[in-house]
């Protein structure tokens, strides 16, 4: 079966044949970013397992949904067509992939191969959010890195700003995950169990961070997620969300972004334009002030504030 799996890959100049006699092959330029043990090569499987395979029996969901003739973008984290392949509609993505402790190994390692499109830094300058010696004392925290994974992103933001300290970071997420952050953390960063659709427990930060949370949620959801921070803040705070910014006409450098948002389809998810962000926001009572761009890639920081009354 990998032979004639193999042909077809060769015709398209994915795999490389050396001999025409001979039935070996050979990795192209292609294929080798498709490799299990790189970062792009988790990513691919992630993006395959988590929404890829889901795309494909999309016309399946439709139709048993009754939308073949009016369809609609899935918009519930809940019922989507990830939850009906896994036959656990009701169910999060994120409690379905839990259930399979390599599969959601495999999806944290395979969003390091996203960095490229979507830096953790290198837009937003985190040390705007150095504290003063008195808000050091007031115990105010710096940056809050909400649904922050492993740690892996916020390690990397104290690393590229040293003027921040670990002791004022907290990384916020499920308790499984928590556990697993622990290894990769800087000394003195806290990472706190909490549910990002409930109420925000860490009260005045500088900064709340969110990068690549709401591309996972419909406008609803995500302007839901934000209403939960707003409390929180104070006039000095601000709402970082890290994520693909789509053009209003993509071209090839923003190719990564329309597939992602094809992909996050699947879990009721989407990407946007900055006036999408712009919407979610103003639902939510903040302000759009600002947008961070990384040059030559379509990932930045959508930056927001408390609306002014």
């Amino acid at each position: 079966m990998a032979e004639r799996d193999a042909r077809i890959l060769v015709a398209t100049g994915f795999l490389l044949q050396p001999s025409a006699t001979t039935l070996a092959y050979a990795h192209s330029k292609f294929s080798l970013v498709y490799r299990a043990d790189s970062p792009a090569g988790y990513f691919f499987l992630a993006l395959y397992d988590q929404y890829l395979k889901h795309a494909y029996n999309f016309d399946d969901y439709l139709e048993a949904h009754g939308q073949v003739s009016a369809a609609r973008e899935p918009d519930d984290p809940l019922h989507n067509p990830c939850t009906w392949n896994a036959k656990q509609d009701g169910v999060s993505v994120w409690q379905i992939m839990a259930q399979n402790p390599e599969k959601l190994d495999q999806f944290q390692k395979g969003l390091a191969g996203i960095d490229v499109a979507v830096p953790p830094v290198g837009h937003f300058d985190f040390s705007l959010l150095k504290n003063s010696d008195e808000e050091n004392a007031a115990g105010i925290k710096e940056l809050v890195d909400v649904g922050g994974g492993h740690g892996v992103v916020l390690s990397k933001i104290l690393a590229a700003h040293p003027d921040l300290g670990a002791r004022n970071t907290v990384l916020q997420e499920r308790k499984d995950i928590c556990a697993l952050a622990a290894e990769h953390l800087p000394e003195g960063a806290v990472a706190m169990e909490h549910d990002f659709t409930k109420e925000q427990p860490v009260k005045g930060a500088k900064g709340y961070f969110f990068r690549m949370i709401m591309h996972d949620y419909s406008d609803a959801v995500a302007s839901g997620i934000l209403k939960q921070i707003v409390p929180a803040m104070n006039s000095q705070s601000r709402v970082l969300v890290c994520d693909m910014i789509l053009p209003q006409k993509v071209g090839e450098a923003d190719f990564a972004a329309a597939v992602m948002d094809h992909a996050v389809m699947t879990m009721g998810g989407k990407e946007r334009t900055e006036e999408g962000f712009r919407k979610i926001f103003d639902a939510a009572g903040l302000e759009l002030v600002k947008v961070w761009r990384a040059p030559g890639v379509p990932g930045g920081v959508v930056e927001g504030r408390l609306r002014a009354n």
